[in-house]
């Protein structure tokens, strides 16, 4: 027990002063952003009820949640993401609220993870949620509302692959695989790990032209031309449309200025399985994961009694913040603009001065018992712009004049 004590759980991290207020910064941007386009912030509870999240109703694994019981003994859990949360809310709360319902949100979401992709079980989730509109406008607005923010947060060379949940569902309804084959044959299109493909494909003696086909899906990456690619391999009138709607949502996001930092992954699929059209994620060279991640799921919301179609995405900050570092920023620890000690006679004018100062937007570290000479080595160490000493003579400056 005493050896973690100063330990935390796998998956959880500190934050350090000069990357927690690096994070205050980046939050409040990107609060403003998602204010200025119309969104409206929401909080929802940490814990929900289980059979709200998990896999067989609504999108997450069950090994991937984060458990815990209530006093009647209910099995709740800790959200996974907030979109499931605020799919419940438009079904509930906002019910009556008129549409199109512009979410946003700043706050946690904790799971397991079953292997090595992330080191991360809690990070804080800064995301927006669109209800009430299915047009592939409305696609492209969140697309390149996440661009928007990845830019103006600082990050450069990130791109943003999508792909589309109906292209893969098409595909393999085509092949005439059963829903757990799909299942298999899903997971391992997302890894693009062909060898197993090859190998199940044999075990379930699919024949040699589907078996071919279907081996090509992980490879339908790169540019648009992968649509044109995609368009002769497949007749399947789902396939077929989600080619239609990927072309449509890239031509708007030309529109906004977004196209030159688009791929296309039509093998893409996101770990929740509630979602139906246009997905999407950022990568940055500088991580092994997405750092964001969205798109459109048209039936969530009619999972809690309510028929809404929806988009939205998700920016992992933790994510953003280490990429941003490995780019080059630099988290300084921030420092007071004034450190202030005084004789001990002189305490009243201390807290009146300090007072003052503070009401003016000045910060002000009151150092206790501390001495000029130690006063003016902080400043001389940069961990204040000023030092102040307060004797009956009056005070005694030192670095650059108090604001």
């Amino acid at each position: 027990m005493a050896s973690r004590r100063l330990q935390i759980p796998s998956g959880m991290q500190d934050t350090l002063p000069g990357e927690c207020a690096r994070k205050r910064q980046l939050e409040q941007m990107l609060r403003q952003i998602f204010t200025l386009e119309g969104y409206q912030e929401i909080e929802t509870p940490i814990l929900e009820f289980y059979d709200a999240l998990d896999d067989h109703t609504y999108g997450f694994r069950p090994e991937h949640l984060w458990k815990t019981f209530d006093a009647q003994a209910r099995i709740l859990a800790v959200r996974p993401d907030s979109t499931i949360p605020a799919a419940r809310m438009a079904a509930g709360r906002l019910m009556d609220a008129p549409l199109p319902l512009r979410l946003c949100y700043m706050q946690s979401a904790t799971k397991m993870h079953s292997d090595t992709s992330s080191l991360l079980c809690e990070e804080t989730q800064a995301g927006v949620e669109l209800m009430g509109e299915s047009s592939a406008q409305a696609d492209a607005e969140v697309i390149a509302l996440a661009i928007y923010a990845l830019r103006q947060s600082g990050l450069r060379d990130f791109q943003i692959e999508l792909g589309q949940a109906q292209f893969v569902a098409g595909f393999l309804q085509e092949a005439g695989l059963t829903e757990e084959q799909s299942a298999v044959m899903s997971e391992l299109t997302v890894q693009k790990n062909t060898l197993d493909m090859q190998l199940y494909l044999n075990k379930l003696a699919v024949s040699g032209d589907v078996s071919a086909r279907l081996m090509r899906l992980p490879r339908l990456y790169g540019d648009a031309s992968v649509l044109d690619e995609a368009a002769q391999l497949t007749s399947h009138p789902l396939c077929q449309s989600a080619i239609a709607n990927l072309r449509e949502v890239m031509a708007i996001l030309a529109e906004y200025g977004c196209d030159d930092c688009i791929s296309i992954d039509l093998g893409m699929a996101h770990e929740a399985n509630y979602y139906s059209g246009t997905i999407f994620r950022g990568l940055v060279a500088e991580l092994g994961q997405p750092l964001l991640s969205g798109g459109r799921y048209d039936n969530l919301p009619a999972r809690f009694g309510r028929e809404l179609p929806a988009t939205g995405f998700a920016l992992s900050m933790k994510l953003l913040m280490i990429a941003l570092e490995r780019q080059g920023a630099v988290f300084a620890s921030p420092v007071p603009d004034v450190v202030l000690a005084f004789d001990e006679c002189c305490r009243n004018e201390a807290i009146a001065y300090a007072k003052q100062q503070r009401k003016r937007g000045v910060s002000v570290a009151m150092m206790y018992g501390m001495d000029a000479e130690a006063l003016r080595h902080r400043v001389d160490a940069h961990l204040a712009g000023t030092a102040v000493y307060i004797t009956p003579g009056g005070l005694q400056l030192y670095g650059k004049a108090v604001l």
